[in-house]
């Protein structure tokens, strides 16, 4: 199977793109290129984001919130909308590029209030909920050729 190149896009770069970008890569491979970025980058990475991807072997810590403004070449091959918010820029990012687009809304674990342990397990569902899409993610089928007599 024939892995493509990644933008993962979210509104701020700080909690969804990234998780999701360290996750494709721990599922194809370290080779698998994954890159995440935001319409409006945060100042800095999510600490609770850090913390639930820490605990499946992820080091963040050294994540930097990009712009999709700022993304360089080269272009991915898929670009994926994990934010509804993010949606028309990135469907545009990847019509501009060629890209193949994908919307996969996942919720906003910022959002969740509640103690430390209810936000973390809000942080966790997000995760998850990323890592299954990717574990289901399949390159799309191509039409069989047409044979020739």
């Amino acid at each position: 199977m024939s892995v493509p190149s990644v933008l993962f896009v979210c509104g701020r770069n700080a909690i969804r793109s990234p998780m999701a970008a360290a996750l494709w890569r721990q599922q194809f491979g370290d080779a698998a290129q994954a890159r995440s970025c935001g319409v409006i980058p945060a100042a800095f990475a999510d600490g609770f984001m850090l913390a639930v991807m820490a605990e499946l072997g992820c080091d963040l810590d050294d994540i930097t919130p990009m712009a999709l403004s700022g993304v360089i070449d080269p272009p991915a091959a898929l670009v994926v909308s994990l934010s509804t918010a993010a949606d028309r820029l990135a469907r545009q990012y990847a019509a501009d590029k060629s890209a193949e687009f994908q919307a996969w809304p996942i919720p906003d674990p910022s959002e969740t209030g509640g103690s430390r342990e209810q936000r973390l397990a809000a942080y966790r569902q997000t995760r998850d909920a990323i890592k299954a899409r990717i574990a289901g993610w399949s390159p799309p089928q191509k039409a069989p050729e047409a044979s020739t007599l």
